[in-house]
């Protein structure tokens, strides 16, 4: 199962903030509403694009994530850095019933992979492809 998501690029003017890095220096109050922002457009996305039909990951069916990430520009990026900003999702994710938890016993695996420049212009591009774990 994918799910794609389309962020702007940070700006000067923080009520339109979408992006959250971990070494951004945000103040607890700012770094709240974009957090809150940023899961509210996650639920409102994935509960669009969710098949209604599949039943939620649980610990009985985990699953794993792999988060690929599409720059904007050409400039240096470290992926594990925009965790933040894909926790937010996550979250979101949670509450339009993709798994019924996310915690360690749902998702057993979250990894990180650099996927190049985005095709949307000022935009990181976020696709996170999710996947149930099989009983060897």
């Amino acid at each position: 199962m994918k799910f794609e998501f389309s962020l702007p690029r940070n700006t000067k003017l923080k009520a339109l903030n979408m992006v959250v890095n971990s070494n951004d220096r945000f103040h607890n109050v700012d770094k709240a509403k974009i957090t809150k922002r940023i899961r509210v457009f996650a639920y409102w996305h994935t509960l669009a694009n969710k098949d209604k039909e599949r039943t939620a990951f649980s610990p009985s069916t985990p699953c794993e994530v792999t988060v690929t990430i599409y720059s904007p520009t050409n400039s240096k990026l470290d992926p594990p850095n925009l965790y933040p900003t894909v926790k937010a999702i996550i979250d979101g994710m949670t509450d339009a019933g993709i798994w019924t938890d996310d915690n360690h016993k749902v998702i057993k695996k979250l990894s990180f992979v650099y996927g190049g420049l985005s095709e949307e212009k000022g935009h990181y591009r976020l696709v996170f492809d999710i996947e149930r774990v099989r009983d060897d």
